[in-house]
């Protein structure tokens, strides 16, 4: 079993295969990677990815869109044996419509709950809030054509600290990311699906956001080509684990099913902030996203 390198805080992240990972392989973690603090799976990380132009909204993952525990389950026993925290992006259908989201487990594989920063209710899964529909950047999204965006940002409690969630589109919005850090989020965990074609910003707009906001980033794409309808799509993998100063600390290799893991020291995440003083520094009363002239 490999163990994660030397520190008292270890963050890892799963580069899943092309067309979703299975739950045996989902198991088979469990005899490969040694324990961690927080485990990062990608953007619907059980199912292909499908909000895609070329493929029939009609046409939903078929049989793997499954209720939320069923989906959970491999990923609860994941957490479990690896004694994790576990973050993943999961497709999963309630009954009603079919739900882009992210779950959070502790490491005897419960869901924690997260607390929205708006409301202060508690919600059991976290729902992208900014659903993708771009045409041009890599590939065409359409997300808007099969789900609903979720209510609000939230963040966790885990037993080494808060984290808070941006899934894949949701971490183009620094509002976010400063809203998650505002609320005490130490560690972001970005499940994606990002194609080929996103490379040449992918890694550096990761790295810019983790030393803007003085925290651990922990980023989990796919790898490898998804054929869907008329939709052929090279995901491109990239899976990284940055610092709070904004370097990468481990960078998963090209392949589906590989890993990556950066250790920190929990101090340290403290000891950067107050260094840089971004946070601290921050002029909320002079930021508005509504136009004033």
């Amino acid at each position: 079993m490999s163990e994660p390198p030397a520190g008292d805080l270890t963050v890892g992240v799963v580069q899943t295969p092309a067309g979703g990972i299975e739950p045996a392989a989902v198991l088979d973690l469990g005899r490969t990677l040694g324990r961690h603090d927080l485990l990062v799976f990608p953007e619907m990380a059980n199912t292909p990815y499908f909000p895609l132009a070329g493929v029939d909204p009609r046409n939903r993952p078929g049989p793997r869109a499954l209720p939320l525990e069923e989906v959970v389950d491999p990923f609860r026993t994941l957490a479990k044996r690896l004694s994790a925290n576990l973050v993943a992006g999961v497709c999963f259908t309630d009954g009603r419509r079919v739900r882009n989201a992210a779950v959070v487990l502790d490491r005897d594989g419960r869901i924690v709950a997260g607390r929205g920063v708006t409301s202060g209710e508690y919600h059991a899964v976290y729902e992208k809030t900014h659903l993708c529909t771009v045409r041009g950047y890599g590939s065409t999204f359409v997300e808007d054509e099969h789900f609903e965006a979720g209510p609000e940002l939230l963040t966790w409690d885990l037993d080494f600290g808060r984290i808070g969630v941006l899934v894949c589109y949701d971490r183009h919005f620094p509002g976010a990311w400063a809203t998650l850090t505002a609320n005490s989020a130490d560690i972001v965990a970005v499940p994606t699906a990002s194609p080929q074609g996103t490379e040449p910003t992918f890694a550096a707009e990761m790295q810019a956001m983790a030393l803007q906001q003085s925290a651990v980033v922990a980023v989990a794409n796919r790898h490898g080509r998804e054929v869907l309808g008329d939709s052929d799509v090279t995901y491109l993998g990239q899976s990284m684990v940055i610092g709070p100063d904004g370097r990468i600390a481990r960078i998963a290799d090209a392949g589906p099913g590989t890993t990556a893991t950066g250790a920190f020291a929990k101090t340290a995440i403290a000891t950067t902030a107050r260094a840089m003083g971004l946070r601290g520094a921050q002029r909320p009363d002079l930021y508005t996203y509504r136009p004033t002239s």
